[in-house]
């Protein structure tokens, strides 16, 4: 299950020739009926192509219904010819789709500075909307680039409409150039729900907040993120409005989607074999314990000593303190694999074969107790390996 598991969707992936070897690398993800949309998208100033014409077509009224996606180029910093060809592109979309133009928006994910083959994709359209299915796997593979697995997510709200459920579906891409803010990443989400605009931004923005933005690989930020929702109302729930019940179960379970896809892509990091968990507790507040759980779960030093099964806790703390957040050394504990290793300024003995044999988990925890307040925050990042400066040294 997937993009298509809310009622009322189709996605279809196939090969138009954008990667070599015959590799799917062109997607499409379809709403029968006009959507509501909301979207997020990277802070990075190159911006690419694909994003400055979504984010324009998002300003503009009407309904949304189709995302067409693309692997193996960024269409970004590709100049004015670049703008043109996501033009046209788009434009031959919506002619074969038969829907209005600003109903399209688009994504792309690759190498940066090339453009887009046109020709290629513009002929490969009509098939890629003959295969417009409810087998969201398809699309899920076509957006990967050096991910080593497809990312899918589905779920029911608990909210009840007159055709059931509230379903959620997404699918995602991202496993390298992964940094907070937004974390390089393209991310599709769907909903059958019937829903405010303004309650779909702001519980996108806020699921966003506890997932995508709290992970990172190696803290370096893409021109291409774009995490966008469809709303279609195939539900036919009573209409969602913020500050409600229903907003808040809606909120829950978008961000349960999301973090599930922010999870899944920190563990498939270029070259990882461990997904690392930081929880900070005891934050003075909450903007602190994020600060300091993304900038350990960011470290280089941090990574390399959880990919040498080192446990050289130290990196930990170090990492920690030179945050601009308040922390007092002599209330702040650590464990390190569920191991506690300081606590109140003072170095605890652990037993060292006992930490090497935890060490070799695939997930490992990070526990970070401040001791200077009430908030708490949990980020997500990877090991860094060699095999990760083989991949990027590599691509293109």
């Amino acid at each position: 299950m997937s993009v298509t598991y809310p009622r009322g969707f189709l996605s279809a992936g196939i090969s138009a020739g954008i990667k070599s070897g015959r590799k799917k690398d062109l997607a499409l993800v379809f709403s029968k009926e006009p959507a509501v949309a909301a979207a997020v998208s990277t802070t990075n100033k190159f911006k690419a192509a694909s994003l400055l014409l979504s984010l324009n077509h998002l300003r503009q009224a009407g309904g949304k219904q189709a995302v067409l996606l693309n692997s193996g180029n960024a269409n970004a910093i590709n100049g004015k010819e670049g703008m043109a060809i996501t033009g046209r592109i788009v434009s031959a979309l919506a002619d074969t789709l038969k829907i209005n133009l600003p109903g399209v928006l688009f994504a792309s994910t690759g190498k940066i500075g090339l453009l887009l083959p046109e020709k290629k994709i513009i002929e490969a359209l009509p098939k890629l909307v003959k295969g417009l299915s409810q087998d969201g796997a398809p699309a899920a593979t076509a957006i990967m680039t050096t991910d080593r697995v497809p990312k899918e997510t589905a779920r029911e709200s608990g909210i009840s409409g007159r055709k059931g459920p509230v379903r959620i579906g997404g699918m995602a891409k991202g496993s390298g150039m992964i940094k907070p803010e937004l974390a390089t990443m393209l991310a599709v989400l769907t909903t059958d729900a019937v829903i405010e605009r303004e309650a779909l931004q702001t519980a996108l923005r806020e699921a966003v907040n506890q997932s995508f933005n709290l992970i990172t690989v190696d803290d370096d930020q893409s021109t291409n993120d774009f995490v966008v929702i469809l709303a279609n109302g195939e539900a036919a729930n009573p209409r969602i409005k913020k500050e409600t019940k229903e907003f808040y179960l809606f909120r829950e379970e978008l961000t349960a989607c999301c973090l599930e896809l922010a999870k899944k892509m920190a563990a498939d990091g270029e070259g990882a074999n461990k997904l690392i968990t930081v929880k900070v507790t005891g934050a003075w507040s909450l903007k602190d314990a994020r600060r300091v759980a993304r900038r350990i779960a960011g470290s280089n030093l941090v990574k390399t000593a959880i990919a040498g099964e080192n446990p050289n806790w130290g990196r930990i703390l170090s990492s920690a303190g030179s945050c601009a957040a308040r922390m007092n050394p002599q209330k702040t504990s650590l464990s390190l694999a569920k191991t506690l290793v300081f606590n109140a300024g003072e170095v605890i003995a652990y037993p060292e074969k006992a930490m090497q044999k935890a060490l070799a988990a695939k997930e490992i925890e990070i526990e970070l107790d401040l001791g200077v307040g009430n908030f708490s925050a949990t980020a997500y990042g990877c090991d860094l390996t060699e095999d990760y400066v083989k991949i990027n040294k590599e691509y293109s």
